[in-house]
């Protein structure tokens, strides 16, 4: 499979880089305009065996203007988006893999189950929602023969940083505890959305229509920066993010 390469250079010349699968780069560019578009930013994309994407899906339940029937609802997560796209007469979802940019919730989880598909990759754990473990919990559940992974690389910190800024700026009401609970997993990603939030860069990415490539390549190279903070390092700063 063909990978594409992001590299963001710090002064100094020092470089991160990272490289990201189509199939990835797919999701979290869905991720990326559910933000700007002021909704729960995670993607989700269904391939089959041969890594051709059959549907795609990104969180609407604060848009009421994306084209799917379940917009503008608490049903309009982006696996559940991407999941009602595979009518039985057209698809066998027994043969496909579903990427999502974060762990599927109770409901995503149990709509897998029941579409059949057994193959399931996630960015980025979520300790709050998150339902990888519901794999084992009942007699049936265990009979689907799920298999989640974890995709364990710098795309979960991406995905948290991510979602940190957006909750940040929703403020709910549960902020902080969600925030902890995803920081224990991944401090970084929740110190560099904390951080990236505060000094306004996300709202300027949004403002100026960024694609994904750059958001992703300057939370990528703050991310790497941030590894250096124990050690006298700080966030790049850049006045043009």
């Amino acid at each position: 499979m063909q990978r594409s390469k992001y590299m963001e250079t710090l002064k100094g010349g020092y470089a991160v880089s990272f490289e990201i699968s189509p199939i990835w780069r797919e999701a979290f560019s869905l991720a990326w305009d559910a933000f700007c578009r002021g909704s729960v930013p995670v993607g989700c994309v269904v391939v089959d065996g041969e890594d051709r994407i059959l549907a795609r899906g990104q969180n609407a339940i604060y848009d009421d203007e994306i084209r799917t029937p379940l917009a503008g609802t608490n049903l309009a997560h982006a696996e559940m988006v991407a999941l009602s796209k595979l009518r039985n007469s057209e698809h066998n979802p027994r043969l496909y893999t579903l990427y999502t940019t974060l762990e599927p919730c109770p409901m995503c989880f149990g709509a897998i189950a029941m579409m059949g598909i057994k193959q399931v990759r996630y960015a980025a754990r979520d300790a709050m929602a998150g339902s990888a473990a519901l794999t084992a919990a009942t007699p049936y559940l265990r009979s689907k023969c799920i298999h989640l992974e974890w995709e364990d690389s710098p795309l979960e910190v991406f995905q948290i940083a991510l979602a940190t800024a957006f909750e940040l700026n929703r403020k709910h009401p549960k902020q902080q505890q969600l925030l902890e609970l995803w920081e224990s997993d991944c401090p970084v990603g929740v110190h560099v959305g904390t951080a990236l939030y505060q000094r306004g860069d996300f709202h300027t990415a949004v403002r100026e229509r960024w694609e994904f490539e750059q958001v992703f390549a300057r939370v990528m190279t703050n991310s790497a920066n941030v590894r250096e903070i124990g050690r006298g390092g700080g966030l790049y700063e850049d006045s043009a993010f």
